[in-house]
C-alpha cells in the first residue's frame, strides 16, 4: 500500500511541486486523462520535469487514468516509476489486478452520489473492488467529466460506512475527496473520520492553476485536525 495524508491533484508545473514541498504535502496527482483541465502530456518535456522535481524532494507520485487500456497505463506508469496508479473511470477489477500483478499499487476512486447514503448502499457501489487490495478513494460523482468537479460527499454517511466496513478493508485508510478546500477540510475530517485527503480544484485559482496560498492553507487546516502532512 502506499503512504501518504495529502494528495494535490492535477499538478503541472515545476511551481505547483514546489507550493506542495514548502506546504509539506506529501503526494501529488499527474493527470494523464486528456480531457481534463488538469491533463499533462506523457511525451511532454513538462511532465518529465515535474516528475522528476516531485522524486527529488521524495513526494508520492500519483498517475490518474480514466478508461484507459492496460497496455498504456503500464508504459506510463513504468516510464514514470510511478508510486501508483490511480484508476478513476469505469475500469474493471481484472484490469486492476493485472497492474497488481505487474507491481503497481492501485488507488481506485469510488464515484458516490452527495446525498445522505447508508452504510450497506455505500458498500454495493463498492463491490468487488472492497476483495481487492486497492487503496480507495471515495469522490461525488461528476458524471462524465469523472471527478474534480468540487461537489461535496455527505460526509456523515462515510463515517457510518467506515465504522462498519472499512476495517474488513485490505487497505482500511481510505481517501477523502470531492469538494474540499481550506475552509471546509476541518468540518470534512471530524465528520467523515477520514485521516487522508485528496484535493484538485479547492486549491485551484482560476480552475485549472494551483494556488501556493491555496495549498499552504489546505495542508495546514488539514494538519490542524490531526492528519500528519508526512507519512
Amino acid at each position: 500500500m502506499i503512504d501518504f495524508r495529502v494528495k494535490i491533484c492535477g499538478v503541472r508545473t515545476p511551481e505547483d511541486i514546489e507550493a506542495c514541498v514548502k506546504a509539506r504535502a506529501d503526494c501529488v496527482g499527474l493527470n494523464f486523462y486528456p480531457p481534463s483541465i488538469r491533463y499533462l502530456d506523457p511525451e511532454s518535456a513538462a511532465v518529465h520535469t515535474v516528475n522528476t522535481l516531485a522524486a527529488t524532494h521524495r513526494i508520492v507520485r500519483v498517475g490518474l487514468f480514466v478508461n484507459e487500456v492496460f497496455e498504456n497505463i503500464l508504459a506510463i506508469a513504468d516510464r514514470f516509476q510511478l508510486n501508483a496508479i490511480q484508476l478513476h473511470g469505469d475500469e474493471t477489477p481484472d484490469l486492476a489486478a493485472r497492474l497488481i500483478s505487474a507491481g503497481h499499487p492501485i488507488i481506485r476512486a469510488v464515484r458516490l452520489p452527495t446525498t445522505a447514503i447508508t452504510p450497506a448502499k455505500i458498500q454495493t457501489i463498492i463491490g468487488e473492488w472492497s476483495d481487492l487490495p486497492v487503496t480507495l478513494l471515495l469522490d461525488a460523482d461528476a458524471g462524465a467529466h469523472f471527478g474534480g468537479g468540487g461537489k461535496q460527499l455527505h460526509w456523515p454517511s462515510l463515517a457510518a460506512w467506515s465504522q462498519k466496513h472499512a476495517p474488513t478493508l485490505p487497505d482500511p485508510h481510505w481517501i477523502l475527496a470531492g469538494g474540499l478546500h481550506s475552509d471546509n477540510v476541518r468540518e470534512a475530517l471530524d465528520l467523515s473520520q477520514s485521516h487522508r485527503l485528496d484535493v484538485a480544484s479547492g486549491v485551484e485559482s482560476p480552475k485549472g492553476k494551483k494556488s501556493p496560498e491555496l495549498i499552504r492553507k489546505f495542508v495546514a487546516n488539514s494538519r490542524a485536525r490531526g492528519v500528519d502532512a508526512e507519512p
